[in-house]
Order: structure tokens, then sequence, then C-alpha cells
């Protein structure tokens, strides 16, 4: 794949490609413009360095290719960029099949399907007398004409038949087409039947836009108030988001996303003007959804029922939420003086429980200004966790402090921050009503199952390496780095903790990167296999071949050459360590070369208020370059960075 993604990124102008998204303009031999990912009217801060098909903000520190351009901006996964991105290319990535062609012709041909049918029930609303009651309905629900129109709402009648027959007579639709895009349901004794009828309908979009899907209301007293298309080839609730297609762009520019349960709840929002609200279908929020929500913020706010059943829902949101996102991992100080390292999550999460018996869809339609201010003072995190999890409990007696303690001590732990840790366990100390310093005790002697150190055996190689020569072996010094990184958890605290003092001994440097280990990347491999080998850590400590299992079958064969490096594998953790720090100051070099160079760029297209703070970011550059600078390989020892199948 090494070949195929280089030729990819050789044949796309990334400037061109950018420009499709982006207004630019020229700036000496860059391109500036309004990033796209996050806030920012006032000053261009995102570049595009035409020479090394890249592109950087600087200020939310978004930066990579155009496969990470379009994986961000449009919100999809690798394999999905890659054929995006191979297509407008002209290159093949494999070779297709008859089921490849087959399976096209019947996608194309569902999505025609459905963007008719949702045509048919938007008219039905709009002008047919048997749908009067449903105009009226959604007058009373205060739905606009406009709105009703950008949701594309529509009434399916009590009709057996109404639409089967239209898709017949103006798309040739035989009834056993329609069944399978899931629009119509077969009888036993033969024939067919329209799935919906009598419902307000809502059609569901992917991200790309396109009509997927529908969800149908009952407006009467008959049961199930709420039905979905069944799983197609196209229709997937556990993976789709209403109101995503219309919400992503406000999500990406506010930087947060407001997720409710309902249909209306997010239409009315929407047409209030709370553009970066969406809902789950009809589930609770899944892995694939929570996926979704990173790439494009790290600020979530969940807005549930205040009742029990909301809490409830909330705490299922919550942990798919904390086992997906993101993660870090940092130092925290012990009081014996040594260092422990802790994970953290990259994402703020709030809780808007909202008041008993009402909905959003109520609340914004009565006071927007109070559902403003409910999102505004959404709780934290654990301050919802301390209130719902304690409730029920006898606070009172022994049990119940026990019972406190032991299902809010695995969260506490999870808190790096020390002051943000000691405010919450004398939270919890308080609220109990015990001495703060048991429950200090508690969470000391913790040791999250994810820390242990997983087994290695199965990734050991059994062959020799080749030797390569002095080129190849630069050029895949960021593969051994990963490939130490997966390998053996250790490593990372040691390379984070490096990029860390290297931004701490330079404080201009972190307008420039953010001292995250992806930067050390250049290859898109790499990039996206450590982004899915930390949302894996995120929810427990992976073993690397099953994780390896999971990952775009693209990936897999890079994948397995990482895991399975030519070389003894280290078994003592200074050897590890050692070997990662050799590998880790080349690269460390290699990306302040990078900014060297970019900058050269920069200053010279730089107005002249300017460039005084430019020149002095150039020459934290140069001592970091000296810093930096690779030591002299042995003459007598094989270097093991520099074996790979």
């Amino acid at each position: 794949m090494n070949s195929v993604i280089d030729d990819i990124k050789e044949r796309i102008d990334i400037v061109s490609f950018i420009s499709d998204y982006v207004p630019l303009r020229k700036a000496g031999r860059n391109w500036v413009g309004f990033c796209p990912f996050h806030s920012n009217t006032r000053t261009p801060a995102f570049t595009v360095f035409a020479d090394s098909n890249s592109y950087h903000c600087f200020g939310c520190k978004a930066s990579g290719t155009i496969f990470d351009f379009l994986m961000q901006r449009e919100g999809i996964d690798f394999p999905e960029a890659l054929n995006q991105l191979a297509a407008r290319a002209g290159v093949q990535l494999r070779q297709r099949t008859a089921q490849d062609d087959q399976e096209d012709v019947l996608r194309s041909r569902m999505l025609e399907l459905n963007a008719a049918a949702a045509r048919f029930w938007s008219h039905q609303l709009l002008q047919s007398p048997k749908a009067a009651h449903v105009r009226s309905y959604i007058e009373q629900r205060g739905l606009t004409p406009q709105t009703v129109e950008q949701f594309q709402l529509g009434y399916a009648s009590e009709d057996w038949s109404s639409l089967l027959g239209y898709l017949h007579d103006r798309h040739g639709a035989n009834p056993s087409e329609v069944a399978e895009v899931g629009l119509a349901l077969e009888r036993e004794q033969g024939g067919y039947y329209d799935r919906f009828r009598g419902r307000l309908m809502f059609p569901i979009h992917n991200a790309k836009g396109q009509i997927v899907g529908f969800g149908g209301r009952i407006l009467g007293d008959g049961h199930p108030k709420y039905i979905n298309s069944p799983q197609t080839l196209l229709f997937d609730k556990s993976s789709l988001l209403y109101g995503l297609f219309q919400a992503r762009e406000t999500i990406r520019s506010t930087d947060s996303v407001v997720v409710v349960e309902g249909y209306v709840d997010v239409i009315m929002a929407h047409q209030a003007g709370f553009r970066n609200v969406l809902a789950p279908m009809g589930t609770a929020l899944t892995d694939v959804h929570a996926g979704q929500l990173n790439k494009m913020t790290k600020r979530i706010t969940l807005a549930m029922d205040g009742d029990a059943a909301g809490q409830s829902a909330a705490l299922r949101g919550l942990e798919t939420l904390r086992e997906t996102l993101d993660t870090h991992v940092r130092p925290v100080p012990t009081a014996s003086g040594m260092l422990r390292w802790e994970r953290e999550l990259d994402a703020t999460i709030k809780i808007a429980l909202l008041p008993d018996g009402r909905d959003p869809d109520d609340i914004v339609r009565n006071n927007p200004e109070e559902w403003r201010s409910l999102i505004a003072n959404a709780q934290p995190l654990m301050d919802f966790y301390l209130a719902t999890l304690t409730r029920g409990l006898d606070l009172n007696s022994a049990k119940g402090k026990s019972t406190a303690v032991e299902r809010l001590t695995p969260l506490l732990n999870q808190i790096a921050d020390p002051v943000e840790k000691a405010h919450y366990i004398q939270r919890l100390a308080n609220q109990i009503k015990i001495d703060q310093r048991l429950i200090e005790g508690s969470i000391g002697g913790d040791q999250p199952e994810r820390q242990r150190k997983p087994n290695h055996r199965q990734s050991r190689p059994a062959a020799p390496p080749p030797v390569f020569s002095i080129l190849e072996q630069e050029a895949r010094r960021e593969d051994f780095l990963l490939s130490l990184l997966i390998r053996f958890p250790q490593v990372q605290a040691v390379v984070s903790e490096q990029l860390r003092d290297d931004l701490a001994a330079a404080p201009t440097l972190r307008e420039l990167w953010s001292g995250d280990v992806s930067e050390l990347f250049e290859r898109v491999e790499n990039r996206v296999l450590w982004d899915l080998w930390r949302s894996a850590q995120a929810m427990a400590t992976p073993n690397p071949i099953e994780w390896l299992e999971t990952v775009p079958a693209e990936l897999q064969a890079h994948g397995e050459r990482l895991l399975n490096w030519d070389h003894a594998p280290p078994t003592r953790s200074f050897r590890v360590t050692r070997e990662a720090e050799e590998c880790l100051r080349p690269l460390r070099h290699r990306l302040g070369k990078r900014w060297s160079d970019r900058l050269g760029q920069i200053i010279a297209a730089a107005e002249p208020d300017q460039q005084e703070r430019l020149l002095e970011q150039a020459m934290a550059i140069q001592h970091y370059l000296r810093a930096t600078s690779e030591p002299r390989r042995s003459s007598y020892f094989l270097d093991t960075r520099d074996s790979l199948k």
C-alpha cells in the first residue's frame, strides 16, 4: 500500500484539493486561509505547504496530508478516504470483481428509490388532503415550512400500497426491490405492502447527505411510536447519527456537539439556531458514533432527561464515550517521589440534565435562552458521576459508604491532574462523611487492569533480518518507533515525556506544534495506525496481535510488518526505552527541520510587523535542531532500527 498512497499524494495537488473546501490566497510559496476545523474569522491561521503536500493550522494545530484533511473534514475513516482519493487520482486499488460491480449497482438503485420515496412523501405532506391533520400537528409543534423543507419531512398515508404504486409507475421498481431497500414488507400469503403507513416521515442521511433510510412517527395512539428502516446495505442504525449531515459544519466551527434523544429535538434545535445538535437512531451511543464525534470535536455534551431512565441512558453513553475517545498518558508524582503514568481523556464531556417531564423540543420552542443556559451550565463528567452513582445508596451506613467508594474509585483513579483529583476526593469524602485519606488509600492501591503488561510472545519473529542501505534505514526509522510504541507500553510514556520536555524548554515552539506523538510520523499509514492503536488503548490494554485483526484490510500488511520487526525483541525495560530514545532523537530532529523549512517560506512572505515573532521562532528551532542532532552510528554494531521485512 505504500506505493499506492504515495502515488495518490503525488497525483492530487493539495492546494487544488483543499481549495474545494477552503478559499486560499497565495503567500510566497505557500497558501493561507481560514481553518475549516475551528472558529477563526480574524487572522488566517491555516497554511497549505505546496512543496511538501501538507497543511497546518497555527491555531488548533490540525495538520497532515490530504488523507488527514479528508478524514477530519468529512468525518470518515481511512478506507473511505483511500477509496475517494484513489477515485479522484485515477489510481486502481485492487482488481474489481463482478460482485463489486453488482453491489455498486444495487447501492445506487437503493439510493435512487430512497430519494424517490422522500420526494413522494414530501409531496403527500404538503399537498394531500389526507395529510391535513399532519400539517396541523407540524404547525402546533412550531416547525416552519423552511425547516420542513430542510429536513425533507414527509407523510406516509394509511394506504397499503401507495408508495409501492408510485415507485412502480415512476421508477419501474418491482416489489422485491422496494422490500430490499426497506420500504415494503412481504405478506405471508404472497404480495407486498408499504412498510410505513400513517406516519410522519423523517429521512435519515449519511455523512454525504444521501438518504439511506427513514424513521416514521405515528401521530395517533398506535404502537410502536417510532419505527426505523430495517438493516440494509445502506442503513445501519448503530453507525448513523440523525442530523449529522446538517450539523457537521457547525460542530466543526464551534468545536462542540450536543447529543439529544429524538428527531424533533434535533429539528427544533436547528430551527432555533442551535445547529450543533444531533441524535443517535433510537439507541444508546455506540463506539462507531463516538468515533464519528471524535473526528469532529473534543467537546461533547449529552442532553438527557432528568429522570432515572434519562440518567441511565446518560451513563451508558458516557461509558461508550470514555471507552472510545482518544486518550493520552501523563506523568503524576507519587508520595514517594516516583512518577506514575495515568491515562486521561483528550475530550471534555459534560451532562445537561433536563427538568423533569421536559424535553429539548419543549425547552427550545418555549424559551431558547433556557436551553442555551442548560448547555452552558452542563455538569462536568465527574460531578455527574458523584451525583448519579451515589443515588439510592444509604450514605449513613457502612455498606452504602463502601459501595460509593467502590463505584467511584476507578473513575477517580483516571483523573490525571492531581489538583482536580484532590478536589473530587474531598467532595466524595464530604458527601459520605469519611476521612478522605481512606479514599486516597483505596485509589493508591488500585491497579487498573489496562496497566498490566500484555504478552507479546506471539509477535516474536522467527527469521534473521535482512540489512538495508543507509537510505532505506533512514526511511524506516519512524516505522521502528511505531513498532516499539505498539509492542511495549512503557515506550509511550518515554516518548510523550520527551516531547513535553522539548516544548517546556522552548515555549515558543508550542505555537508551531502540539507535542503529540503523531507529529513525528510522516507516513500516512503510521499516522492512521497510531490513531487506531490509541483508540484501542482507551478501551483496554489490547493484545497487538488481536488488535491487528481489527484494523482496515488496507493497513494490515504494514501493521504485520511492524509487529514482526526482524530482530530479537528486547526483553529488559532499559533496553526497550534506550532503543526508543535512540530512534526518537533523529525523528525529533526531522520534525524541527520540517518546521525550519516551513518557517523559512513563511518569513519570506510575511509582513514586516510579523517577522520579529517569526524570527524568534526560527531561532528557537535552530536551538532545537542543535539539541536533537543525531549521534554518529556505530561502525561495529548492527543498528536494530534498520531491519524491516
